[in-house]
């Protein structure tokens, strides 16, 4: 949930981008014909529909993914949103109120992105049902219309004309419109039917639905909604006279309906920005040859530059030590070459202290990577005796990803395991159980035996959850998408392991 969630809001965090891009192509191509303001905003449906997209190095989106799926789990959460200035305002809060505290089994940031993700599914949840009351409260209303020819219908309970449906749409009028107003609604309605507009409209919904939290996204809706009626008024009136626009213009008055809320279903004729759709039939001309190609020019422009991620920066290679010691040593020209400094008595005192503390310091932690190797086998061991039967060889072998060690008190271990159970027939073996799984051990050091204080395994239903939750970041990773690089080696240390126990219980 909590990934589907973080997946959303960064596909609107770019779409975001992309609508500020259209608003002002928008404004800058008022002259140009509607239907091509309709396909800007058909450029963000593709991009917050497209699971997917290309990198491009003319890529405008400033990220990809500002908030990557690791946040919630990382020691130091930060965004990257592509903006230097913006990442500096907004991590260093963020790394204040919710950097984990190590003592605490979640991250504080965890839980809040979970709640969100309830949150945003509440939402969503909130917009289904609302649009579903609307559909059912028209189609109430409506139930008693009458035919008045093919697809069309009048009803005493209907204040403005509107299309209903989505497969098989319906056009439904009021009753009492003159001749001439029926007939300019009716065009328009039926313009709508030609451009399929009954289609786009719920598609909006719906995005708009899936990213409720976005602001932007409830602007876009509206200016939407306003271009398609813009756009289906120019179909009807490019073929218009003066007079006849002049009827339009006053069914348009007539028909008006002052309604203030987001509409969900219907496609009404005198419901959305009547002043403005006036205007815009008032002082229509036919759009200029070069208005168009500057118009169509600018729709892939915003294709090229939004729809696509930015290409992904590669970590430098290191340069050549060779040259780079080449670089920066001086030639004899340069300088002339130092006499090698002789060491003195009490420099080789110090050498012959600092190797000996190196060596002894070496030894300490080898043995102390032994004794907690030891404590791992046995722990691993004893978690699985009851799987064991009298006869059969029991073996582990294991990988340490990360240790925590809590000053002298305790060290908890993250691990692959895998443990093996074989039954033996003389010199042969047979693998009769089995497991292989990210694993996390707690030693108690205020004991001699190094006791266990914490066996911890991932649960079936929430396996990569889990294993996020309790592993840090980078051992986290590692075992879920690395450790098929493991798990060859540590099946052939088993397996010799169990040769050797073989053949100690033979002998």
């Amino acid at each position: 949930m909590t990934n589907l969630f973080l997946g959303f809001l960064n596909r609107s965090l770019s779409a975001a981008v992309l609508i500020f891009a259209v608003v002002l192509v928008r404004l800058a191509f008022k002259k140009a014909p509607k239907w091509l303001l309709c396909a800007l905003w058909a450029l963000a449906a593709v991009l917050l529909l497209c699971p997917f997209s290309i990198e491009s190095v003319l890529s405008l989106i400033p990220s990809a993914e500002p908030v990557q799926p690791e946040i919630v789990y990382s020691a130091a959460p930060a965004i990257t949103s592509g903006i230097p200035a913006v990442d500096a305002i907004v991590n260093p809060p963020l790394q204040a109120a919710f950097t984990p505290d190590p003592v605490q089994s979640a991250n504080p940031l965890q839980i809040l992105t979970w709640l969100a993700a309830w949150v945003w599914l509440g939402g969503c949840a909130v917009l289904v049902l609302y649009a579903a009351i609307s559909a059912l409260r028209l189609r109430l209303r409506v139930r008693t219309a009458v035919r008045l020819e093919g697809n069309v219908f009048q009803s005493e309970f209907v204040p403005s004309p509107f299309i209903l449906g989505v497969i098989r749409p319906r056009i439904y009028l009021p009753f009492g419109l003159e001749p001439g107003a029926q007939d300019m609604v009716l065009a328009h309605e039926r313009a709508h039917l030609k451009r399929g507009d009954q289609l786009w409209k719920p598609l909006g919904f719906l995005l708009l639905t899936i990213h409720w939290f976005n602001p932007v996204m409830w602007l876009s809706y509206v200016l939407l909604c306003r271009d398609i009626e813009l756009a289906c008024d120019e179909t009807v009136i490019r073929e218009l006279g003066c007079e006849q626009r002049a009827d339009y213009m006053q069914a348009l008055v007539s028909c008006s309906v002052n309604r203030r809320r987001i509409a969900a279903c219907p496609l009404a004729f005198g419901e959305i920005g009547v002043k403005e759709r006036v205007k815009s039939v008032m002082n229509y001309k036919k759009p200029t040859f070069w208005i168009i190609l500057l118009a169509i020019i600018a729709c892939i422009v915003l294709a090229v530059c939004f729809l696509t991620d930015p290409v992904a920066s590669k970590t430098e290679e290191p340069a050549d030590p060779a040259v780079s010691n080449t670089e920066a040593t001086p030639g004899p020209a340069d300088t002339a070459p130092e006499e090698p400094a002789q060491p003195t008595e009490q420099d080789d005192n110090l050498s012959a202290e600092q190797e000996a503390m190196k060596d002894e310091l070496s030894a300490a932690e080898e043995a102390d990577n032994s004794v907690l190797d030891e404590l791992i086998g046995k722990a691993v061991l004893d978690h699985y005796a009851d799987a064991v039967q009298p006869g059969q060889i029991h073996v582990e072998s294991h990988v340490v990803l990360a240790e925590d060690r809590r000053g002298t008190e305790t060290v908890t271990v993250y691990l692959l395991v895998l443990q093996e159970i074989y039954s033996t027939d003389g010199e042969s073996l047979t693998l009769e159980n089995g497991s292989y799984i990210p694993t996390a051990i707690t030693f108690s050091l205020s004991t001699s035996s190094g006791a266990v204080t914490e066996y911890w395994e991932p649960s079936d239903g929430s396996y990569s959850d889990d294993i996020r939750a309790k592993f840090p970041p980078a051992a986290a990773e590692e075992a879920l998408q690395n450790d098929q690089a493991y798990i060859d080696d540590l099946k052939t240390a088993s397996f010799q392991k169990a040769l050797e126990a073989n053949r100690s219980a033979a002998s």
